[in-house]
């Protein structure tokens, strides 16, 4: 790699595509965004395609967009992926040492990992991410790195994510279709998290909560790793569609609405204002207090914390002092961080944003709807393990171990 790279993160969205374009800068160690786009995309629903044409079409729009305003010409993409068609879970692998050298490898890391991974799956289903939690030498836990180390037996748990393989292979046509080509496929979840997810926060034990508009995302962090992580099939949108139906106005005006009026709670609303709808007809106006929009505000907010709440008391971390962050377009609407502590029963909730030292980024790009796209192109940088660990040859393996650890500490 040389000095300096470009790089693009496309963020597959409920039913948008956001772009952000950056430069490495690896002698300074810095990733400078340039630049970045987000166009509505009719062709994607919960972040699967259902219209491969118009994900394509908005692929290449997005991408010219962000292009034009970077000067800049880019030819490959991280993409990142999101949608109920995620499924995530953690498993164990065992490895023997039978060699009279009970020292251990790079190479003994890589096979123990490459049997954590050995699950069963349909043959729709391919694994995104397998992310080791922490090792285990002769049944004594709590090992971060056990290379060089002498043991007979190494153990690692690992949390697998999967994807349905024709929702990927349909984004990567779109993307292919769009002109470019993907370099890798990332769970948006996993790149936000550690973007903004700081070491204190995943060693308590927290919960990130990625908000889109169709689907919302959570990940539970525990001693100092992702132990959890799920697709709920709702989000900003179906707000924005109640407050439509109960209005009778458009989606467009429903949701203009709610990003200048709307709030979880009555105490954050305005009292001494009326706000003018426009019906359905375009004609019709009728006059509403900020106040009728918490009837269709609070109960949807309620229903998708209450399904927020299910997921975390059914996995085994539902103790979680670090609270909560929370991120995406559907984390912006007032009052959502004070609903989760409530609803959730947590000490504390925060909207998460970066604080990387790594980053430079322009205010306009450091906001809930790019954040997606900057953690994309983040992330190959970040992150603390190595997805490509099982690697093709042997020595490719220690190679990327090696780097992996002297990362980690």
């Amino acid at each position: 790699m040389g000095k300096s790279e470009i790089t693009a993160g496309l963020d597959m969205g409920s039913s948008r595509v956001t772009c952000i374009i950056a430069e490495r800068d690896d002698e300074h160690n810095k990733i400078r965004v340039l630049a970045g786009a987000s166009v509505p995309c009719k062709g994607l629903k919960g972040g699967v395609v259902v219209n491969i044409e118009e994900t394509a079409r908005a692929v290449e729009q997005v991408m010219d967009a962000a292009e034009s305003k970077a000067n800049e010409v880019v030819g490959e993409v991280y993409l990142g992926v999101r949608g109920s068609h995620i499924q995530a879970f953690d498993n164990k692998g065992g490895y023997n040492i039978a060699r009279t050298d009970k020292e251990i490898t790079a190479e003994d890391v890589a096979s123990v990992i490459e049997n954590a991974k050995t699950v069963p799956l349909t043959s729709d289903r391919e694994i995104l991410h397998v992310i080791p939690q922490g090792f285990s030498l002769d049944r004594q836990r709590g090992v971060p790195n056990p290379i060089g180390m002498e043991g007979a037996l190494l153990e690692v748990g690992v949390h697998i994510v999967t994807a349905s393989s024709p929702i990927i292979n349909n984004l990567m046509k779109s993307v292919s279709k769009g002109g470019f080509r993907v370099v890798d496929t990332t769970y948006t979840l996993l790149a936000v998290g550690e973007l903004v997810v700081s070491e204190e926060e995943k060693d308590l034990g927290c919960l990130l909560i990625d908000a889109g508009g169709q689907n919302t995302s959570i990940g539970i962090y525990s001693e100092g790793s992702i132990h959890f992580s799920k697709e709920i099939a709702m989000g900003g949108d179906h707000i924005t569609r109640d407050i439509a139906y109960g209005l009778g106005t458009t989606m467009a005006a429903a949701q203009e609405i709610k990003e200048k009026y709307g709030a979880v709670f009555s105490s954050m609303m305005e009292e001494d204002r009326l706000i003018n709808i426009t019906k359905l007809d375009a004609r019709t106006k009728r006059e509403v207090k900020p106040r009728d929009l918490l009837d269709f505000i609070q109960p949807r907010a309620e229903e998708i914390f209450d399904k927020i709440n299910q997921a975390v008391q059914g996995s085994n971390y539902a103790e979680l002092p670090g609270g909560a962050i929370l991120t995406g377009g559907g984390a912006l609407l007032k009052g959502m961080p004070e609903a989760a502590e409530k609803l959730l029963d947590l000490s504390q909730a925060r909207l998460g944003l970066p604080a990387q030292e790594i980053l430079q980024c322009p205010e306009e790009y450091m906001t809930q709807p790019y954040l997606g796209a900057v953690a994309l192109v983040c992330y190959p940088h970040l992150k603390t393990w190595n997805t490509d660990v099982p690697g093709p040859s042997r020595g490719s393996v220690e190679k990327r171990l090696l780097r992996w650890f002297k990362d980690l500490f």
